[in-house]
């Protein structure tokens, strides 16, 4: 009996990525080729990219199912994500740098994962996890802001940028992330039971550098603190459940 094929809206949000957009395109759906059942399309949301991302985008579309989303500046990540969630008719969500360090080759598993999971999810911190050329002074600031937000959910990895989703998990909620860690809002507020974490290889950025900076650290911490009280307020579910693995 052939299964229901899943069709799935994987956002990318861009600024700067001209060299990286049309490899990403590229490995995505040649990725999924042999997957029949996984009807995908990449909605790519460019903030006025001074370099033209958003023109090469925009020659995709011939190639392959591609959208694109322009938007007037550089507003931030969590809201470039939700732009996408907007522009999506599709049951099933999902997010990926556009920077080629989220490897596409662990999305038949992330998306075949959600006929039996709410959520799924890549790891950098699996068995089989490896993150290319972890300056020590990143992986420490890493670690402490994963172990405070597994304190939140349960979940192995819950600042990964590399997810997907039912629909309904979001339904009726108000985002409101302005930082780089959308998904651990979604993990706080989100209407979810079980979280499938896979494995992955973080690559190293090929052609563009980490837009991380101050600024988007303090976001994150503003966050956190503010998901600790909506959690505690709302008496949030226990963070066992989220532990289930590939």
């Amino acid at each position: 009996m052939t299964e229901t094929p899943l069709r799935v809206s994987l956002i990318t949000p861009t600024y700067n990525e001209r060299e990286n957009i049309a490899l990403l395109a590229q490995e995505i759906f040649e990725t999924l080729k042999p997957a029949p059942d996984i009807d995908l399309e990449l909605i790519v949301v460019d903030d006025n990219s001074p370099d033209g991302t958003g023109q090469v985008a925009e020659a995709l579309v011939a190639q392959y199912p591609v959208k694109v989303v322009h938007r007037p500046g550089k507003l931030g990540l969590g809201s470039a994500v939700m732009a996408g969630f907007a522009r999506s008719d599709r049951p099933f969500l999902g997010v990926i740098d556009a920077d080629l360090s989220h490897d596409p080759a662990i999305l038949p598993q992330l998306i075949h994962g959600l006929r039996e999971y709410d959520l799924t999810s890549g790891s950098r911190f699996g068995l089989t996890s490896r993150v290319e050329k972890w300056a020590w002074h990143r992986k420490m600031i890493s670690m402490v802001g994963v172990g405070a937000a597994r304190l939140l959910t349960g979940a192995e990895d819950p600042l990964s940028g590399y997810f997907f989703l039912h629909r309904e998990v979001i339904e009726g909620l108000e985002l409101t992330s302005s930082g780089y860690k959308i998904f651990l809002e979604i993990l706080v507020k989100g209407h979810w039971s079980r979280l499938l974490s896979v494995p992955f290889v973080f690559r190293n950025r090929q052609f563009s550098s980490s837009k991380l900076n101050l600024r988007e650290h303090l976001l994150f911490a503003k966050q956190l603190l503010y998901f600790s009280f909506y959690r505690l307020s709302r008496r949030c579910r226990p963070s066992a459940r989220a532990r289930d693995r590939a």
